[in-house]
């Protein structure tokens, strides 16, 4: 899984087509982030919700690079469909690792901001939020929808409702607490629960799915 893991972050940095996602989420930071005196908490909630994106983007992105004879040459290297979907999740994991350790340490590197509680939060919103991203991708990726219309349509709408529908008990009542200043400790626990089990959920469904169609 790591030697496809690896392939996959070749072919996304050769196509360049995280580049996009990537900016604006810094440009997103550079904005939120750019008053010292801001608390972190807060701009958590909206830093989230921009992984959240990303995490959505880069699966989408990777998966859609390959046509459907280049996806059956790698899925007969990799030997399973298994480790075609974990590797594809498993780099683009690693790219938003690398996102959500960028943005805390700006975040708690400000005056005042450096207390292991606002770090480790930091890290457990945007970690959470994704794998959300992820488990979304996967689904509205050409391994299931062919037309890119309809993967962007069906793309925008679920992101809409996780991250504003209240009636959707994921990532929203995390990045409500965060931003609203209450209490967020059980929201925190519920968001990372439901984000790990909605990976294992969409992937494995993905997989089944994906054999079927092919």
């Amino acid at each position: 899984m790591l030697a496809v893991s690896r392939y996959y972050l070749a072919l996304l940095g050769h196509s360049q087509r995280y580049l996009p996602a990537v900016l604006a989420y810094l440009t997103l930071c550079a904005i939120l982030y750019a008053d010292p005196s801001s608390p972190a908490l807060p701009l958590y909630g909206v830093s989230g919700a921009g992984v959240l994106v990303v995490g959505c983007w880069l699966t989408i992105a990777l998966l859609d690079i390959e046509d459907p004879v280049q996806r059956l040459i790698t899925l007969n290297h990799a030997g399973a469909r298994q480790k075609t979907i974990g590797g594809a999740v498993l780099a683009v994991f690693g790219c938003t690792l690398v996102c959500t350790l960028a943005t805390v340490a700006w975040a708690v590197s400000r005056p005042g901001q450096l207390r292991w509680q606002i770090a480790g939060t930091g890290l457990a919103t945007h970690l959470a939020c994704a794998l959300l991203g992820i488990a979304i991708g996967l689904p509205c990726s050409r391994l299931l929808v062919s037309r890119i219309g309809w993967t962007v349509l069906a793309a925008v709408l679920i992101l809409g409702a996780v991250l504003l529908g209240k009636w959707v008990p994921l990532v929203h009542p995390l990045l409500e607490a965060l931003t609203s200043g209450t209490p967020y400790g059980g929201p925190l626990a519920l968001a990372a629960i439901t984000s790990v089990l909605a990976l294992a959920l969409s992937a494995t469904a993905v997989g089944v799915l994906s054999a079927r169609r092919s």
